[in-house]
């Protein structure tokens, strides 16, 4: 049978010999990461005031200047999915259309305090008092993580016209993106914030993704944008993939206060008594998984319902 030295005891054991410290060329070096078929930005938002971190995951088999346009899944929360999400799309290969995968929001380094506040603010609706239990834990979240004043919740309207109106043509001038065939990815709050964005008249997607979504955002919202959109139209010609874990359902916050499993149901049983035309809509409970670990599984279901050849 084989052993394993720990790594650390054979460093004590090179650096014993000789009784000499390690000569400079056997140190680590840092190294950039390498990013293969990624290109990453920053923009700042005229409307917003806040820097956007911007990642870009090619198509496969992408070639600049063949000639052809490819669908684009935006991917909310920035650095922190964005691995995720784009690797996920390139292990499906040939099981989906090739797309880009593109996510804006904070950067890594920018760190969760920051982190934190932003997707809060950008991902909950205006209008919400906080009055409610679920708004009252937001609100102390706002004070932990020290939000500028005025920018708690409320910017999502704000946010989703960012990206509409500001960064998408922005990225679409730079590649060859079929803006007509835009998706939306969002995990938890950013699985509410993709939720309200189906029934914005502004709304630029026709795909959305959903992990986990915090439907107690706003106290209802979500129910009643889907009900003043269903009072003045008689079809929703999108693609909507919903998933939440199983173990979910089971936690005090995230079922108890967050609403993600019921609220993610009661939308989507919702949606299915519309008998809308053109909706087509996949729901999954991915069993032994929760609010985190699911979202890998979200992903890759989420890709190969709306994206499949």
């Amino acid at each position: 049978m084989k052993t394993s030295i720990p790594l650390a005891y054979a460093f004590l054991a090179i650096a014993s010999v000789g009784g000499s410290a390690q000569p400079a060329q056997a140190q680590l070096q840092s190294r950039p990461v390498p990013n293969d078929g990624v290109e990453s930005f920053t923009f700042q938002s005229p409307s917003m005031g806040f820097r956007y971190s911007i990642n870009v995951g090619f198509p496969q088999g992408y070639k600049a200047g063949d000639g052809k346009k490819y669908p684009a899944l935006i991917v909310t929360d920035g650095d922190s999915t964005f691995a995720n999400v784009h690797q996920s799309a390139k292990t499906l290969g040939g099981a989906i259309r090739p797309l880009f995968i593109i996510s804006i929001g904070t950067s890594l380094d920018e760190g969760e305090a920051l982190h934190t506040s932003r997707r809060i603010y950008e991902f909950s609706p205006p209008g919400w008092d906080r009055k409610d239990a679920f708004g009252k834990r937001v609100e102390g979240f706002c004070k932990t993580f020290k939000s500028p004043e005025g920018r708690c919740t409320g910017g999502a309207a704000k946010f989703l016209k960012a990206i509409s109106a500001e960064m998408i043509p922005v990225l679409a001038e730079k590649y060859p993106i079929d803006t007509t065939q835009l998706g939306l990815f969002g995990l938890s709050a950013g699985g509410f914030f993709t939720s309200w964005a189906i029934f914005q008249p502004e709304t630029p997607f026709t795909k959305y993704i959903i992990s986990s979504p915090a439907m107690a955002y706003g106290n209802g919202e979500i129910f009643r944008q889907e009900a003043a959109y269903a009072k003045d139209h008689k079809d929703l010609p999108v693609g909507v993939y919903l998933a939440s874990g199983v173990l979910e359902a089971s936690d005090p916050m995230l079922e108890g206060m967050g609403e993600i499993v019921s609220g993610m149901t009661h939308l989507a049983g919702t949606l299915a008594s519309r008998n809308y035309p053109g909706l087509k809509m996949v729901i999954e409970y991915h069993p032994g998984m929760g609010h985190m670990d699911v979202m890998g599984t979200s992903v890759v279901r989420g890709l190969r319902s709306l994206y499949a050849k």
